[in-house]
């Protein structure tokens, strides 16, 4: 009886061990990946990546470039007329989208959510929520 109490404990704690070392019990986001990499491929990233870029460091060289990768997320350009049209009849409501702006060679991210015609700036984090 005590063997089979003890075998028990064992067994537990190394189920508990495999899911820390899996990320499923720390506590840990572990579809949020950063990633190093050259500092000429981050703008590029931004467009060419299938998850959403976060943030990134001011690195010469190399960057520390943080992703979302929840989920799919793919790259389009929408004509501005027809984001208009559609964004002033609600039909956009609830579309999550991610703002890339340029200035100076400054990137700006912007994660947004329409509510009925209106956008909202969101967390990065809650992109795929």
């Amino acid at each position: 009886m005590r063997k089979k109490a003890l075998m028990k404990k064992y067994a537990g704690v190394i189920f508990v061990c495999l899911c820390l070392l899996q990320g499923t019990a720390s506590g840990e986001d572990s579809c949020i990946k950063t990633m190093n990499q050259g500092a000429a491929t981050v703008a590029l990233g931004l467009y060419e990546q299938s998850c959403p870029t976060i943030s990134f460091s001011s690195g010469v060289i190399t960057k520390d470039v943080k992703y979302n990768c929840c989920g799919s997320a793919p790259t389009i350009r929408v004509n501005g007329g027809d984001w208009e049209k559609l964004r002033t009849a609600g039909k956009l409501d609830g579309l999550r989208y991610q703002v890339l702006s340029n200035s100076n060679s400054t990137y700006t991210l912007t994660f947004r959510k329409m509510v009925n015609d209106t956008p909202t700036t969101i967390n990065a984090e809650d992109f795929f929520k």
